[in-house]
């Protein structure tokens, strides 16, 4: 994957306690940090916080944020002064120089990250899962929750690319 320009990328997927951050700084009133279409996703839907935020199982504050949509993404990220990658960067990062098909490596080992096969049935603390780092050092790449991309999808202009799979898939759907 050919990346024309270095960027960064969080270690980790940001975790509850970053994402309640945004929200006790006033992200979801600041209509500055919103694009256009998302302002009007968020005023249609009044919505207040991502989804899940106050199910038990998912809002530790060290577990990642789950029941972001794509607007709730893109608006954290421009109050973090961030970017949602691209998928092209998100999968140069996943895959490491060598081009691995798992950030690992090229052969799926069960157990390496929470996918439906290590049975958590729920999301786990980031960074749990150390051997499944990517050589550039990222965490959780792969399992645990679906990442967000900034590209919309190719086959419908509703919904927006996510990458990596999540506690929930099986190996089939973990991958870089």
């Amino acid at each position: 994957i050919a990346i024309d320009h270095p960027f960064w990328l969080s270690k980790y997927p940001v975790t509850n306690s970053q994402y309640e951050q945004f929200m006790n700084a006033g992200g979801y009133s600041n209509r500055d940090l919103w694009s256009d279409e998302g302002w009007k996703w968020r005023e249609a839907e009044g919505v207040i916080s991502p989804d899940y935020w106050r199910t038990a199982a998912f809002n530790s504050p060290t577990q990642p944020v789950v029941g972001v949509s794509w607007w709730e993404a893109e608006a954290f990220c421009r109050w973090a002064s961030g970017f949602l990658p691209t998928q092209q960067q998100w999968e140069a990062a996943a895959r490491g120089p060598e081009g691995f098909d798992y950030p690992w490596g090229d052969t799926w080992e069960d157990g390496i990250c929470n996918s439906y096969e290590v049975g958590l049935k729920g999301t786990s603390v980031v960074g749990t899962f150390p051997s499944s780092r990517s050589p550039l050092g990222l965490e959780d790449l792969v399992g645990n929750v679906w990442e967000r991309c900034a590209d919309q999808s190719e086959t419908s202009v509703t919904f927006r690319v996510s990458r990596g799979g999540c506690w929930e898939e099986d190996s089939k759907l973990c991958h870089a």
